[in-house]
């Protein structure tokens, strides 16, 4: 569940924060000075704002400050990590008159947090951000929306952003609806991309020859089941992993999470496949894969082993909930699988 925290210094700031709570509908916990705690009121952690601001920077998915910008910035500096990683932060003034979207708005939701909260308390909201000034997307909240992966996040967010901004012709080839296409030009298959500044592909698909100006957003759709030999290392498994890729014609970073049994949960090569990936990596009991496992090959050394006779396939099938879409890959002691998620298991 999404948590945020409102953050108040003064009485008129923390009456405020006691104004958000009862009229905004979310999971919100108000934090306070500790001469001001009270009942549903919080002490800051760590015993004393910054200390604390800190501390729940780390655990909640949005703050909510209602005090001076200056200070938020500059006790939240020393924990700045990236834009994908970040909280969002807003910023109130005291009589709630504007509401500042500080940081991380577009994946962080930042922008849609400050607009919501201001139609709430009938404030004026303020984003700064420049394709929401020009009222074009960007790149990043598009990859959002579909639980995307882009390659150079840094570099390419800037320069595709930047277009957007400054209204430069920018095309997009996707075969899934998109939600908020403004500053984009759907194009066509047989379209010429010559006129274009730049073109965002959206696709899994381990796409060949592209063009520089082609930049290819991979929606995370696919559960990885895998199984491996005990000490089968990392470089192996990378190896027929990216294989097993170029077979299926599928982009490496269209997996959303890689599974297995929990035989497995510590083997050092699949977890640092899992790392490379930035991917979760979850694991089932045997007793869990032994019904879908009896729906794919058996193999007896596997089952004598493990306690069932089939383990990628089986826990892709799992995963996914029945929707294995390949056959099952094996070499070097590394077996794959893949199923497809179902959409709301990877739209945001």
């Amino acid at each position: 569940m999404t948590k945020y925290a409102v953050l108040a210094l003064t009485p008129a700031g923390i009456e405020l924060a006691k104004k958000i709570h009862m009229l905004w509908e979310k999971n919100l916990s108000i934090f306070v000075p500790e001469s001001k705690a009270e009942a549903d009121l919080s002490a800051f952690p760590g015993g004393s704002f910054k200390a604390g601001i800190q501390q729940l920077f780390q655990q909640y998915d949005a703050l909510i400050c209602v005090m001076a910008t200056g200070i938020v910035v500059r006790s939240i500096a020393a924990v700045l990590t990236d834009k994908r990683q970040d909280p969002a932060i807003l910023v109130l003034d005291e009589k709630g008159k504007h509401v500042i979207s500080l940081l991380s708005g577009h994946i962080g939701g930042g922008n849609r947090l400050a607009k919501e909260l201001a139609d709430v308390l009938g404030s004026d909201p303020v984003i700064t951000t420049a394709t929401d000034t020009q009222e074009v997307t960007a790149i990043d909240l598009l990859a959002k929306e579909i639980d995307g992966w882009y390659d150079n996040f840094k570099d390419t967010t800037k320069y595709i952003n930047g277009l957007l901004a400054d209204h430069q012709k920018v095309g997009l080839i996707s075969d899934e609806p998109i939600a908020d296409l403004r500053g984009l030009v759907a194009i066509q298959s047989t379209e010429s991309l010559e006129s274009f500044a730049a073109v965002l592909l959206i696709s899994d698909r381990l796409e060949q020859q592209q063009l520089d100006k082609i930049v290819q957003i991979v929606p995370r759709r696919y559960v990885l089941g895998i199984g491996a030999k005990r000490g089968v290392p990392f470089s192996v498994i990378r190896q027929e992993f990216l294989g097993f890729c170029r077979l299926e014609q599928r982009h490496p970073r269209s997996i959303k999470k890689i599974v297995s049994i929990d035989l497995k949960k510590e083997e050092q090569g699949i977890c640092q496949l899992a790392e490379w990936l930035e991917v979760p990596f979850e694991t089932y009991t045997s007793q869990e894969l032994a019904e879908t496992a009896e729906k794919h090959p058996q193999s007896s050394f596997v089952k004598q082993t493990t306690g069932v006779g089939s383990v990628s396939l089986a826990a892709a099938d799992l995963a996914s909930g029945g929707q294995v879409v390949t056959k099952r890959y094996a070499n070097q002691g590394v077996t794959f699988a893949l199923g497809r998620m179902k959409a709301k298991c990877y739209m945001s």
